[in-house]
């Protein structure tokens, strides 16, 4: 059994079952393969089924003309699509080909209403699952993290604290800087 590829920026992906050990007929290379995605994919195909290998190639995006992100969902890529080649002065605060890779070459994860990928040192963070305020005080000496959950997130504080759960109503979502290893949480309500 050929080994799975690894993705810099959702190292967790087979632990959290973005990635399943269950068979598919991958969609794009037209393989039968151990591993499947579990993920969604924004194309106007339907009914793709996705393997490992063909997310971490970028011959999945490629081929169905989509992404796995969305390409304004990753903090610091600008709104208008123009400012990425410079035509305005308000420049990309994240390293373009590692918010590209985020979009076309990593597995999304799961969320109730959009996914958002934080960025942190001008690099897209790696996603690393879910978090509940159980989570929080051996997270919280992060001065990174304590700013986005006193305020950041636009929820109170004292809600997050006593309300945040993995796989509730209110969802705390935890990314790691790849270059100071700073915390990041997204949240996400249904």
């Amino acid at each position: 059994m050929e080994s799975p590829p690894q993705f810099r920026f959702s190292p967790n992906a087979y632990e959290l079952g973005i990635i399943v050990a269950e068979p598919v007929r991958c969609s794009c290379c037209e393989r039968d393969r151990e591993w499947r995605y579990n993920g969604g994919m924004y194309t106007e195909k339907s009914d793709v089924e996705l393997c490992p290998w063909c997310i971490a190639d970028g011959s999945a995006a490629e081929r169905f003309d989509g992404s796995f992100i969305d390409w304004l969902d990753i903090e610091g890529v600008p709104d208008d699509p123009d400012e990425i080649e410079g035509a305005t002065p308000e420049p990309m605060t994240v390293d373009a080909d590692a918010a590209r890779e985020v979009a076309t070459r990593t597995p999304s994860y799961p969320s109730w209403q959009q996914e958002r990928w934080l960025s942190h040192c001008g690099l897209p963070c790696a996603f690393l699952g879910f978090a509940g305020a159980d989570d929080l005080p051996a997270l919280l000496p992060d001065p990174v993290l304590t700013a986005d959950i006193e305020g950041g997130n636009g929820y109170p504080a004292d809600l997050l604290r006593s309300h945040l759960t993995r796989d509730g109503d209110l969802v705390g979502y935890l990314f790691r800087c790849l270059t100071c290893d700073a915390h990041r949480l997204h949240i996400d309500a249904s």
